[in-house]
């Protein structure tokens, strides 16, 4: 009967306890946002491949005509240079902006 009326000695936690805690906690967080990007580029990529898709599926033989067209005459395909270098500028240019600008805001 003594020894049910003694304090009982608290169960005591390690010195790091606070530490492992936010250790997991942190773990647990970028998995999270690793899966949230996963989805995310599954998601880009799904949307993509399906309005490209639907794209050749409404106009495939328009853009097949105008292909053939194309390369029966060179001279038709003088402005396919200037435009892929266009595109790839303007492509560079949108991701350094993005790693500058908009990296920058994240928290």
């Amino acid at each position: 009967m003594l020894r049910a009326l003694e304090p009982k000695e608290r169960p005591s936690l390690p010195s790091n306890f606070a530490y492992t805690t936010m250790r997991r906690i942190r773990l647990e967080r970028q998995k999270s946002e690793q899966r949230q990007r996963i989805v995310a580029v599954c998601c880009v990529l799904a949307v993509t491949i399906l309005g490209i898709g639907g794209l050749f599926y409404m106009f495939g033989a328009t853009i097949w005509q105008s292909m053939v067209t194309i390369s029966k005459r060179p001279e038709d395909l003088s402005l396919a240079l200037p435009t892929f270098f266009c595109l790839a500028f303007f492509a560079l240019l949108n991701r350094w902006l993005a790693r500058h600008y908009v990296g920058r805001n994240k928290t």
